[in-house]
């Protein structure tokens, strides 16, 4: 990726993805510390998570009534109401099992995520189940925020009310899009009187709810997005994440479908514009943005002043998984991961060998790498200052942050993307317009060769149809990117 000298342009393509944790290029457990685990793989937290300054729990429920054609995640279709009994009381006792652990149970937690999947699926009294667990195995004196993740098709006032029972605080629905034709694409239920139904039962229990919406989708034109954006502000609600789609993980299936339908992948350029429209349109309608894709509704003085982000709202998640060093997110459920400093532990993704080994062995397969500590030391720059817009400086160790990482970031403040205030770096607004650009330009040259190895990958599945990085490239996975 080269940065650009002049105009809006700063890049010579825009990065397909926007998403992704830190870091990705980690190594398998050494033999070395092998003898960490001898007992249990449980072990491993003996030493994982004991610097932990910012604390967030991930729960994954990976049950869904049928599959989002755009979705990536660890999810299976399940509408079994015993086998959810099964899973719930399998999720508790890897609760227990690991709150028992210093690192874990003692360690003040300041954000909660359930995601999925389709965490609404569950049935009232398993969730407060989950929540009772939670009362009693972690601190959560100093919770700053619980976000559950709910479907339109599973949001009943009786879970609602369960849900305001264990404490959640902010509830998210995936919208994606008001456009039937998407929506079919999607497998997303075409009714769209139900979202409105549905997001007013949110709003009527939470003052906090939050929808998402994809944009960039391919064939889709200007006028269909602002059309999507008026839908979506007519929801009400306090946030709503607008996001470009990740066409390098999206099932093959629908890049089948889209091409069949001739309909080309949008590319980066154009959903560089759109992103511009985004920002005004929502500005017009009274929200303001809080990080690289979330929007908050702003009071009059904030959108008056016009600050390229807002600090009125912080999502409290993504300040563990876009956080500086000693962030950390610890996971649990099937195909959950816990990202600390110096390791990634990855839970069996296998939902019906992850209750078996749980119930009847009180084990639990994982995936466990190991990196380097130190390359957190760049996270604050790599991650807190493109997404959240800014960078506290006293949070950064820069004897320890790398050198090209250090270069890059002269280049950019050169360039007018970011500036430096003396105690804080600070995107600036055409910053934020490439801010997914940014937490690729900006990450080590270790982290950018995973990041390039794994768009490659995703870019050459069979029938996938990604055509939205605005170059061509072979990537040789010795050596450095090589354009053609």
């Amino acid at each position: 990726m080269k940065l650009l000298k002049d105009g809006f342009m700063k890049f010579d393509y825009r990065l397909p993805i926007y998403n992704w944790f830190f870091p990705l290029g980690y190594q398998p457990l050494s033999s070395e510390k092998k003898h960490l685990i001898e007992k249990s793989n449980f072990d491993i937290y003996n030493v994982a998570g004991e610097n932990s300054k910012f604390r967030a729990l991930y729960f994954h429920i990976p049950y869904c009534e049928k599959i989002c054609t755009f979705c990536p995640f660890s999810r299976e279709i399940n509408t079994n109401d015993k086998e959810h009994e099964e899973y719930v009381e399998a999720l508790i006792k890897e609760i227990r099992i690991k709150s028992k652990y210093k690192n874990i149970g003692e360690t003040p937690v300041h954000s909660i995520f359930f995601g999925g999947g389709t965490p609404s699926i569950l049935k009232p009294e398993l969730i407060r189940k989950i929540g009772n667990a939670l009362k009693e195995c972690f601190d959560l004196s100093e919770l700053k925020e619980f976000n559950y993740e709910c479907h339109l098709t599973t949001i009943t006032e009786d879970r609602l009310q369960a849900l305001k029972d264990i404490g959640v605080t902010h509830a998210r629905m995936g919208v994606q899009t008001f456009n039937p034709l998407y929506r079919k694409f999607f497998n997303l239920i075409e009714n769209i009187d139900l979202i409105f139904e549905k997001v007013g039962l949110l709003n009527k229990y939470f003052s906090t709810v939050s929808v998402d919406m994809l944009y960039g989708m391919h064939g889709q034109q200007i006028d269909d997005f602002i059309k999507d954006l008026h839908h979506i502000v007519q929801l009400n609600t306090s946030n709503i994440d607008v996001y470009p789609i990740n066409n390098v993980v999206t099932q093959a299936k629908l890049g089948r479908e889209l091409r069949e339908n001739n309909m080309e992948a949008t590319t980066g350029f154009t959903k560089a514009q759109m992103n511009v429209l985004l920002r005004n349109y929502m500005r017009h309608n009274g929200y303001h943005p809080h990080n690289g894709h979330g929007y908050v509704k702003a009071p009059k003085k904030v959108l008056e002043d016009n600050p390229v982000v807002t600090d009125i709202y912080r999502f409290q998640y993504h300040e563990a998984h876009y956080g500086y060093k000693n962030h950390d997110i610890i996971g649990f459920g099937s195909g959950a991961y816990s990202i600390t400093d110096g390791y990634v532990i990855g839970n069996n993704n296998i939902t019906k060998k992850y209750v078996k080994d749980l119930l009847e062995n009180n084990h639990l397969d994982m995936k466990i790498g190991e990196f380097a500590p130190v390359i957190c030391e760049n996270k604050g720059i790599s991650f807190h200052l493109p997404y959240h817009g800014e960078a506290e400086k006293a949070k950064i160790n820069f004897d320890l942050v790398r050198p090209e990482v250090l270069s890059r970031l002269e280049e950019v403040i050169l360039e007018g993307l970011v500036i430096d205030d003396g105690t804080h770096y600070r995107l600036t607004e055409l910053g934020w317009n490439w801010y997914g650009n940014l937490l690729f330009y900006l990450s080590p040259d270790s982290e950018q060769q995973v990041i390039l190895k794994h768009i490659d990958r995703g870019s050459k599945v069979k029938n996938r149809f990604v055509e939205d990085c605005n170059i061509n490239f072979d990537f040789d996975l010795t050596r450095e990117l090589v354009y053609t």
